[in-house]
């Protein structure tokens, strides 16, 4: 036994002797050209090691390689296809002898990567990648059985161990002559601890990405835990930030991503995270997800909290001009919740829980893509659009833009964005419990809209306010760059002067009001649906008070100017009781025009008719009024059956600017014919009458002549 220990002791020391003496006496560099001569003949490509070759043995066996560089393939340029500064690969000695590898960290610096496709789609390292075959030899034949990769990866993992990897500034470039396109990825350093199955390694990798259109900073650091068969990994405390420049953005993006749990199966095909968020600047959101059948058909599941976001800043960082409202507070404040799940092809989402500024939505929706419809169900608490739509401008400022209306024509708004319709299928309804516009006041709103193939319908839309309910209806069709509307309207008893006053913030009228339209336009812009608009109208008001012009008082002032006295003093208030007014119109090619208007006052009654230019915003009317001298009228006596002459009021000027004008003139000169004509009948009834008499007493004494004896 004694004898055995010697004996083994003197070959290994034996053993020690002629390896230490292999490592002292051999010299790698001496190969450098025997290597370059071996790559040149199996590749085709020239190989050149500027740097040393150094060898260790004891008690790490390991290669450094120092500046060593590739050449590209033929046809794309002198720029080497690859080439690194230093390489360091280290393994134990004595884990060999039992085939087991422990290596250590694999230290690979200044590796610079030149990957490029041509014209042609071929690309610089197919050459490279291309199965070797010898000629007259055939190609083995394939099996179809698979593999077991299990035992394969459990066994190299058993056999294999490495404490780390380390990239240090490295760089890899893509030129793709195809699509024009070239990349840069830059500062490479890259992190990752020891390499074990079931324990978690620590990676970090940080780039800086160049392209035409971003440039981007990235940082990623996560521990990952995998199985020893590769189909189950784990991201532990992931942290994804980064500093992003758009060139067609001024400012940077700075999205981060943190998530303190992602795992990922392959055998099952699942994913799981868990509360995974996301944030930038102005937006914070937080999820739960997990998902299904992930390489085929992924199906998801999980919950989405927006925390917090700022649709405001988001614009402006995405520099997207937000149209003008009246309230620059709008858009500032959004947070939302929703569970959703299903696949790419159909999504749903639910329990969709919405705050934007001061108001509340509640729903849910399905999307699915075209040619399939989607369907969304929402529910608004309170929405004021006031604050959203453009700032009331002053007389001053409307004055100037009328002057500018022609330039700003051709820069004007599209209102139908027949594109974007022509592509969306959905089948939605809309409540809203509160809404203002314009000032105007209405509760439960709804809406019902189906939209196919870029064919809109919107029926039911209603709403209630003013003591009546608004009933109508719209349909769209688009074409390529136009679309077809049409529609009706019923408005049942409402109280328009309330509506009027909302409105313009004047009150001018008081009465119970029905209405009754159709119309049909064509257009993309409000101008084009103006000048285009066609259709029918009713209206009738009952009871009501036109407030600020007072018709008796014209009246009176009509009087004086016939008896020549002093014009009487204006009442306060002015205003004219009106018991009915009806009217109906025809609207052609946006120009309305009415010829049967007729009302009743106490002491007046009024027809009318004239048109209203809707394109150009201009009124062009007359009203015709007759009163009576009485203090009453028999409520059956019509215009025409009143003895009085008229009093016209003729009502021209635009929308914003009305003007009024009563024709005393014509009135007065009418009176005055009157009395002519009258006047002429009593002159002439005077002169037959003197006539007669004298031709009566000619004739009465020739009669007594010859009857005189």
């Amino acid at each position: 036994m004694k004898l055995f220990l010697k004996i083994s002791l003197g070959l290994i020391g034996l053993i020690f002797i002629i390896v230490l003496g292999f490592v002292l006496m051999f010299n790698p560099n001496d190969y450098k050209d025997d290597i370059i001569t071996f790559v040149n003949d199996k590749t085709g490509r020239s190989l050149s090691i500027n740097g040393d070759i150094s060898l260790s043995l004891f008690p790490w066996i390991g290669l450094d390689l120092g500046e060593t560089k590739i050449s590209n393939a033929k046809g794309f340029g002198h720029q080497p296809f690859a080439k690194m500064s230093h390489l360091q690969v280290r393994a134990k000695l004595w884990p060999l002898f039992s085939q087991r590898l422990e290596a250590d960290t694999l230290v690979l610096e200044g590796l610079t990567l030149n990957l490029a496709k041509n014209k042609q789609g071929i690309s610089n390292w197919d050459d490279l990648t291309a199965p070797a075959s010898e000629p007259g030899k055939a190609a083995p034949a394939t099996s179809n059985k698979k593999p077991d990769t299990t035992a394969t990866n459990k066994n190299l993992l058993a056999a294999f161990a490495l404490n780390g990897i380390k990239i240090i500034n490295a760089q890899f470039n893509w030129h793709d002559q195809q699509q024009k396109q070239k990349v840069n990825v830059s500062d490479v350093n890259l992190s990752m601890g020891k390499l074990r199955a079931k324990t978690k390694i620590p990676f970090k990798i940080q780039f800086h990405l160049k392209e035409k259109s971003v440039n981007a900073k990235v940082n990623f650091e996560s521990d990952i835990l995998f199985s020893s068969n590769f189909k189950q990994f784990s991201f532990y405390n992931t942290n994804f930030s980064s500093d992003v420049k758009l060139v067609s953005l001024k400012k940077h993006l700075l999205p981060q991503i943190n998530s303190a749990l992602m795992q990922i199966d392959l055998d099952k095909q699942t994913f799981d995270t868990k509360n995974l968020s996301f944030s930038d600047r102005s937006l914070k959101l937080e999820t739960q997800l997990s998902a299904k059948q992930i390489s085929t058909n992924p199906y998801i599941k999980g919950h989405l909290n927006l925390l917090s976001l700022n649709p405001r800043t988001l614009a402006e960082n995405f520099e997207i001009n937000l149209p003008d409202m009246a309230d620059k507070t709008t858009l500032t404040r959004l947070s939302a919740q929703l569970n959703i799940k299903g696949t790419l092809d159909n999504i749903s989402l639910s329990n969709l829980k919405l705050a934007l500024d001061d108001t509340n939505i509640s729903g849910k929706a399905k999307i699915k893509p075209s040619p399939h419809s989607s369907s969304a169900s929402l529910s608004i608490d309170d929405i004021n659009l006031d604050r959203y739509l453009p700032e009331a401008v002053s007389e001053k400022k409307t004055s100037k833009a009328v002057k500018n209306k022609t330039s700003k024509q051709s820069t004007e708004a599209i209102l139908i964005p027949v594109a974007l319709l022509s592509r969306v299928n959905l089948d939605a309804d809309f409540k809203v419990k509160k809404l203002q516009i314009k000032k105007t006041h209405w509760t439960d709103l709804t809406l019902v809209t189906h939209s196919k193939n870029g064919r809109i319908q919107i029926k039911p839309l209603s709403m209630q306010g003013y003591a009546a309910k608004i009933q109508t209806d719209f349909n769209i069709k688009t074409l390529k760059n136009d679309a077809l509307l049409s529609g009706n309207l019923n408005i049942q008893k409402i109280k328009a002067g309330k509506l009027l006053n909302d409105f313009i913030g004047k009150d001018k009228l008081k009465g119970v009001t029905t209405i009754t339209a159709s119309f049909n336009t064509t257009g993309i812009k409000l101008s084009q649906l103006k000048q285009n608009l066609s259709g029918k109208l009713k209206f009738n008001l009952t009871d009501g008070t036109l407030k600020g012009y007072d018709l008796d008082h014209q009246k009176k002032v009509l009087d004086a100017k016939i008896k020549r006295q002093p014009i009487p003093v204006a009442p306060v208030p002015e205003e004219t009781k009106i018991a009915n007014l009806s009217a109906s119109a025809i609207i052609k090619k946006g120009i309305l025009t009415n010829k049967d208007l007729r009302a009743s006052t106490p002491l007046a009654r009024i027809i009318g008719a004239g048109s209203i230019d809707l394109a150009r915003e201009k009124i062009n009317y007359v009203a015709s009024v007759k009163f009576t001298s009485s203090t009453k009228i028999n409520p059956s006596t019509s215009f025409e059956k009143m003895n009085s002459l008229p009093l016209d009021v003729r009502i021209n000027g635009t929308f914003d600017k009305p003007s009024i004008k009563v024709d005393f003139q014509k009135t007065l000169n009418a009176l005055l014919n009157r009395e002519l004509k009258k006047q002429e009948r009593k002159i002439k009834s005077k002169i037959k009458k003197d006539v007669q008499k004298e031709l009566e007493k000619k004739l009465g004494d020739k009669l007594k002549k010859l009857l005189k004896f």
